[in-house]
């Protein structure tokens, strides 16, 4: 279109891109419940036990015997481990189970770093602090190897176990983290979760389709490309004659806000996929991990400690 004398449309003339953001924010928070502070204190309170009476106790000769073999901070570990994996239960299947779920989570959270303490207390920090192949005098003449399956998968149990509870602490920053972005994201962007906003972006572009109606080619290109770019608009490099100057100001006002919108789109889904990512590596390892821990345990409890079967 050879027309001469056209204003051309610049960005300083077009609406701002922040008009169409809520003016005032509002992050959501939910108060962290009492049962948190309960369930700390009670971890605590149970490893600091289990250490103090390794420390000063379990070496003097008088609590010699099945009932006080430190093997018995493994038995104990253990069974946290399943009350921690009762957690699953309650999450995934009984749900009438008594107590709410963020105090579940909270037990899930403690009771599984106290198992993992223990844990580590109960192989004297083998595997950890020290790997060497000597038998260890706190359980008599019970010998470690030095391969990876040798003492009943003594050491993929621990590994696992410590690689579960890092795997669940860096669940929970990322839960707060990726809940921050999502809560952000849903009071900033004009129209709230993620499920909300495709049916506005497609009332924005049937608004853009309408002003596009009738219109010279320079101003339908720029939508076109405006609509294909996601997140940020095309500068505007187009001549659009003055009778079509109002119509372009409103179709640029709703480009602005799909733009906007597509965004914040993005930051929403990345953000649940991300943990989701996260929740399947996690609930895929835990079966493998009990499954190991539940075989250490019970070969544990019949060779050393029931004396059943024989090493």
């Amino acid at each position: 279109m050879a027309v001469t004398n056209r204003p051309e449309m610049s960005a300083s003339s077009l609406p701002s891109s922040s008009s169409g953001q809520a003016g005032g924010r509002r992050i959501w928070h939910t108060p962290t419940s009492k049962a948190a502070y309960y369930w700390a204190i009670f971890a605590s309170f149970y490893c600091a036990v289990f250490y103090l009476l390794y420390l000063f106790v379990f070496d003097a000769p008088v609590f010699t015997g099945p009932w006080f073999d430190p093997l018995r901070c493994g038995v104990m570990s253990y069974i946290m481990i399943l009350v921690v994996a009762a957690y699953s239960l309650r999450a995934r299947f009984i749900h009438s189970l008594p107590g709410k779920a963020q105090n579940w989570v909270w037990m899930h959270i403690w009771l599984g770093i106290a198992s993992v303490l223990l844990a580590l207390l109960h192989a004297d920090f083998r595997f950890v602090l020290h790997f060497e192949c000597m038998s260890n005098p706190r359980f008599g003449s019970v010998g470690y190897g030095c391969g990876f399956t040798d003492h009943y998968w003594g050491m993929p149990a621990l590994y696992l176990l410590i690689f579960i509870g890092v795997s669940g602490i860096v669940g929970k920053l990322l839960d707060r983290q990726q809940t921050c972005i999502i809560a952000n994201e849903a009071s900033t962007n004009g129209v709230g979760i993620a499920k909300a906003i495709p049916e506005e972006l497609l009332e924005l572009e049937y608004q853009i389709e309408r002003y596009n109606a009738g219109k010279s080619d320079p101003f339908k290109q720029y939508c076109t490309q405006a609509l294909q770019s996601v997140g940020i608009l095309p500068p505007v490099t187009v001549v659009i004659v003055p009778q079509e100057q109002n119509d372009f100001r409103n179709a640029y006002e709703c480009l602005v806000q799909h733009a906007r919108l597509q965004a914040s789109l993005q930051k929403l889904q990345r953000a649940r996929k991300i943990f989701k990512i996260w929740r399947t590596v996690h609930m895929a390892l835990v079966p493998l991990t009990l499954i190991i821990i539940t075989y250490h345990a019970v070969a544990e409890l019949l060779v050393n400690v029931l004396k059943i079967v024989k090493p």
